[in-house]
């Protein structure tokens, strides 16, 4: 068993409730935390807020944004190195993606 700490996170000015736990597989270690408000019906202004933040505490990690031709932050990108870090890595993305799954309403496409 692991523990699962909550936290809250302020999203373009709604509160969105997150989950957050470290994952592990042999000498890596990532902090992951994720949320949702669920499903609100619509886009930026009246629609729902998602958060996902991965760390890594210990491995062999690499984090950078994805930029634009005009230089502005659309995207992220992660690369990592050996057994280990692929595993924690599916890890970390699996427990996010449970998390949101089970904040949003349980509506399925």
């Amino acid at each position: 068993m692991y523990a699962i700490n909550e936290e809250v996170k302020k999203i373009n000015g709604e509160l969105v409730e997150t989950f957050e736990r470290e994952v592990a597989d042999g000498s890596t270690v990532l902090r992951v935390e994720a949320g949702t408000t669920g499903y609100k019906g619509g886009g930026r202004n009246t629609g729902s807020r998602s958060y996902l933040c991965i760390d890594c505490l210990c491995g062999d990690f690499h984090f950078s944004e994805v930029t634009d031709e005009d230089g502005v932050a659309v995207g992220v990108q992660i690369a990592c190195c050996g057994d280990d870090g692929l595993n924690a890595l599916m890890k970390a993305l699996e427990f996010a993606s449970q998390a949101m799954n089970d904040q949003r309403c349980e509506v399925d496409d």
